[in-house]
């Protein structure tokens, strides 16, 4: 019984964690200011506001790309994965194993537009919710190149040549984003989004977001009590059986 309660104790505590987590992004969402349109940018600016954190909506745009598999992508942002899956024996038999590697990531220099102003966007590759901007593409090219010290290992084989595969994750022109970051200006005087701190890839309400995100914490919380509750109740019953 003390191995269930450790299990409600420990749920209790991960419920807990993603609680602290939406309330916590939340209060961060509701302090930042909603530009509607990009040209309001420079109007927000001229206040010399205290907290730079805005919220703006716009397409991905660049007056130059970078090359990649596939053809018909215009992507801005380019990071390359190399998959490879192998047998490895081991003296009970043999074992199916994963390994990824980065093989190159490219960019160059983009803005967001919405019809009213340009802004250049950088510091963005660690924002949450950036990697579910990109798209994804894959190749069965061969990818054993970047893997020869592993396969030269006697015990490991290649179990299937179509598994291994090369992945591209690609931020493309014509995006429509919704970016929280800190707006400013660059050594030249342009309006820049110098700094993103969260991103998603379409327009979003942010009241709205902030409610849910509130909502979700207040749930999150209330197992948290919940399931954190059950576990020291068990854990009580389990050490007065062990007492009788």
């Amino acid at each position: 019984m003390i191995e269930v309660a450790a299990i409600f104790i420990g749920v209790g505590f991960i419920f807990s964690i993603c609680s602290r987590s939406n309330k916590t992004n939340a209060e961060f969402l509701d302090e930042a200011t909603m530009v509607d349109e990009l040209k309001g940018l420079g109007e927000f600016l001229e206040t010399k506001p205290l907290n730079n954190t805005v919220v703006v909506f716009g397409t991905v745009g660049s007056t130059s790309t970078v090359e990649t598999m596939c053809k018909s992508a215009l992507g801005v942002f380019v990071e390359e994965t190399a998959t490879v899956t192998y047998d490895r024996r081991n003296c009970v038999g043999l074992t199916r194993e994963h390994e990824s590697t980065l093989v190159n990531r490219k960019e160059v220099s983009w803005y967001l537009e919405d019809g009213t102003a340009r802004v250049n966007v950088t510091n963005y590759q660690h924002a949450k919710g950036f990697d579910d901007i990109l798209r994804t593409y894959s190749s069965t090219v061969p990818v054993s190149k970047h893997f020869k010290r592993l396969l030269s290992v006697e015990e490991i084989t290649i179990c299937d040549p179509d598994s291994c595969e090369s992945w591209e994750n690609v931020l493309e022109i014509g995006t429509p984003l919704t970016i929280v970051g800190a707006a400013g200006r660059d050594k030249d005087g342009n309006i820049t989004i110098r700094h993103v701190y969260q991103v998603f890839n379409k327009r979003i309400e942010l009241k709205k977001l902030i409610s849910k995100m509130e909502s979700k914490s207040v749930n999150y919380g209330n197992f948290s009590i919940y399931f954190a509750a059950m576990g020291m109740v068990l854990l009580a019953l389990s050490l007065l059986q062990d007492d009788d």
